[in-house]
């Protein structure tokens, strides 16, 4: 009988060991930090492709680790990212590493395009985002709201719709996801307050510069960054620089460098965020200075 009552409370006491151990918090850690001289890429120059080094290829050739290139007009971390620069100039390419044991900031690299080719921004899209190539050429965009509440082509500033509408809101993925909704403001004031909310003005002179004047909405104020146009993806890309949004949309939109272009004409253009809160697109509608300068009301 003891026999049996000792089995028993060891039982007992094994069990109580085991629920403990199995109840104390687990402990997780950071690897050791990588050494960025085990972390390795190639950025080379396709000099046969552009004999002055327009196209540059970024290669991360480090298994395991993904890379981010920051490359003046755009950034990306895909595992080979061709790039092309149109204007002649130094670029200096920052590269930083996802580790298991955190970020690590590799030296820079700088490259010389020795020549321009103008044929990467000889495109109608380009032309109808910045005017053209040329000395003192730019176009300027306003936000289709004005002070009066007057949206001037648009119902409104702003529209909505699931992440898979694409340009010329034709469908790109599941076709429960390219619903758009285009509210029009006077009868949805609760869109964004009426107002001068700044300009946005692109330029091809000497290089894809942009400069964005937040009048009204944002901390930002007056930012002068670059930007690149995929005319072929219809992706649109702001480095230093954010494009005009509505009051509420600071907080809504995390990603103010990556753009998918909705529609782009000679006087419109409808510019779509990421809202990740809930996996939709921002659309922003702007319209062209010269479009609102010569805009005559209906009766």
């Amino acid at each position: 009988m003891k026999n049996i009552k000792l089995l028993v409370t060891s039982f007992l006491m094994l069990s109580i060991a085991m629920l403990v151990s199995s109840c104390s918090p687990e402990t997780y850690a950071l690897d050791a930090p990588t050494n960025k001289s085990d972390i390795h890429f190639e950025i080379t120059q396709d000099l046969v492709a552009d004999p002055g080094g327009n196209t540059v290829i970024l290669k991360n050739t480090t298994p395991g680790v993904i890379l981010t290139w920051d490359y003046v007009t755009g950034k990306s971390n895909k595992g080979t990212q061709i790039v092309k620069y149109a204007f002649k100039g130094d670029y200096t390419i920052k590269v930083s590493a996802v580790t298991g044991g955190g970020i690590v900031e590799l030296d820079p690299v700088t490259i010389t395009v020795s020549d321009n080719n103008l044929n990467y921004v000889n495109d109608p899209l380009w032309t109808a985002l910045s005017g053209g190539v040329g000395v003192g050429k730019s176009k300027t965009w306003y936000l289709d709201l004005n002070a009066d509440g007057v949206s001037k082509f648009f119902v409104g500033p702003v529209a909505f719709s699931g992440n898979k509408l694409g340009w010329q809101k034709e469908c790109t993925g599941d076709a429960g996801l390219c619903w758009i909704w285009e509210p029009d403001w006077k009868g949805n004031q609760w869109i964004t307050p009426a107002g001068d909310y700044g300009s946005m003005t692109f330029s091809l002179d000497g290089g894809p510069f942009v400069t964005v004047n937040h009048a009204l909405t944002t901390t930002r104020g007056i930012e002068h960054g670059t930007y690149f146009l995929d005319a072929t993806k219809h992706e649109l890309t702001l480095t230093n620089a954010a494009i005009l949004q509505s009051a509420s949309a600071a907080a809504d939109v995390s990603d103010w460098s990556n753009y998918k272009i909705i529609s782009l004409t000679e006087d419109t253009m409808q510019i779509a965020a990421f809202n990740k809160s809930k996996a939709e697109f921002i659309i922003f509608n702007f319209i062209s200075k010269e479009y609102s300068d010569n805009w005559v009301p209906k009766d």
